[in-house]
């Protein structure tokens, strides 16, 4: 009985226990020391010299990239003040900020340079010319002049040359027809195939001759081309979605052109690009008809004059501007050539649309009347002569967007809309096939 009342007492004692929340009581540990063997830790310590050796290597990529930052800067300076002028506005003032003499003679080192690179390279540039010139007789044959003294079996067809008055809307019609009947390779192509003349090589091309006289106008005031002549395309990236365009289309009549436009370009500021000393050594160098103009995008800004800036507008940056204007023109006319001075269009942006209103004047007032002329774009790329739209409305009533994002630009079809306007001031040739 004792037994079965001492079992009673543990087994509730036990259930208790089980109730309770368990103590769980940690035990110290006793850490033996023991013997380490030295070749299982690895003891990283602090390494002086290597910390050294890492700053001294960045301090030396540091110091090469700022001398090589001053030795662009020096050589530069020039091409870095132009470019800034031109793309901010701003003078950036590189090659005023030491007067020393040796800080200013890095500019002329550098032109030295640029010039001794380009006698380097000429005979790598003739070799090449070369190159394209027997790759031509291989895909062409040899050039007319060459493969007239040859016989031949069959008489090939003749071609004629008829003068008519063409609208410009006209020209990419006769031009295909043209371009069925002619069977060699136009002198002026996409770029590829070169002018060969009978024992011609690269370092004998010589200026060619200037005009004598002006290309004649007819009945209706169009300046009349043939083969013989050749159109000059200046401007800016305004002139650079058109001229493609109007190039293309005097090739097809077989008409040469030339396009040199050239994008944040004008007249404004001549250190960053001198249009009319490049059209100046153009003119001498080829034998231009007719000179056509097309800029102003980048000119409604202040002009640096005498070291001091001029606001735009004023009377003084007027009868700077126009005097570069008349510069341009009296060099085409001393060369007999004609002057086509297409005006800028309407601008999406207000300050810019204000001052090509000042700038168009200008070019108007240069051009007057003579040989040559200015022409308006504002009535062909919008609807009010005197607003700007991103789209205009054609004859069949059809909405066309002839104005890019940006408000200056213009999408493909104001491109080929402008290159209209500018075939309109030309009669040119067609060419038809005559029977044998």
């Amino acid at each position: 009985m004792r037994d079965g009342n001492e079992n009673n007492r543990q087994s509730k004692k036990h259930r208790q226990q089980a109730k309770e929340p368990k103590k769980v009581t940690v035990q110290p540990v006793m850490l033996m020391k023991q013997p380490v063997n030295s070749a299982e830790i690895i003891v990283l310590k602090p390494q002086p010299e290597a910390q050294v050796q890492v700053v001294s290597r960045h301090w030396q990529t540091l110091g090469v990239l700022t001398a090589s930052l001053a030795l662009l800067f020096w050589m530069r300076q020039d091409a870095l003040d132009q470019y800034w002028q031109q793309t901010r506005h701003l003078e950036l003032g590189l090659t005023k900020v030491v007067a020393h003499p040796s800080w200013q003679s890095g500019a002329q080192f550098s032109k030295e340079l640029d010039q001794e690179l380009s006698e380097q390279l000429k005979p790598r540039q003739m070799v090449k010319e070369r190159l394209i010139q027997s790759f031509n007789v291989l895909l062409f044959g040899l050039p007319e002049e060459s493969a007239s003294n040859k016989k031949t079996s069959q008489p090939k067809p003749a071609l004629s040359l008829i003068k008519s008055n063409m609208a410009a809307t006209n020209v990419d019609a006769n031009a295909a027809s043209a371009a069925k009947v002619d069977t060699k390779p136009s002198s002026v192509t996409d770029g590829m195939a070169l002018s060969l003349s009978k024992g011609a090589t690269v370092d004998e091309v010589k200026p060619e001759s200037p005009l004598t006289q002006f290309v004649p106008l007819n009945e209706e005031g169009r300046m009349v081309l043939g083969p013989q002549d050749k159109v000059l395309l200046v401007g800016d990236s305004m002139m650079q979605g058109v001229a493609p365009h109007v190039a293309r289309a005097l090739q097809n009549v077989h008409v040469k052109s030339i396009d040199l436009s050239r994008q944040s370009t004008g007249l404004t500021y001549p250190g960053y690009y001198d249009w009319p000393a490049v059209i100046k050594k153009t003119l001498e160098k080829d034998r231009i008809s007719v000179l056509v103009v097309f800029l102003g995008a980048n000119d409604t800004w202040d002009m640096i004059l005498g070291g001091k800036y001029e606001s735009f507008g004023t009377e003084r940056w007027q009868s700077n501007y126009l005097t570069r204007i008349e510069s341009i023109i009296q060099t085409a006319h001393q060369q007999h050539v004609r002057v086509i001075w297409m005006g800028a269009p309407n601008m999406g942006r207000d300050k810019i649309n204000r001052g090509v209103k000042v700038l168009n004047s200008l070019y108007a007032k240069a051009l007057g009347e003579g040989e040559s002329r200015y022409i308006s774009t504002r009535e062909s790329l919008s609807d009010d002569v005197n607003e700007y739209r991103k789209t205009i409305t054609k004859e069949n009533g059809k909405s066309v967007v002839v104005r890019t994002e940006d408000g200056i630009h213009f999408t493909r079809d104001g491109q080929t809309i402008l290159r209209d306007l500018v075939l309109k001031q030309f009669e040119l040739p067609v060419i038809s096939k005559v029977s044998p």
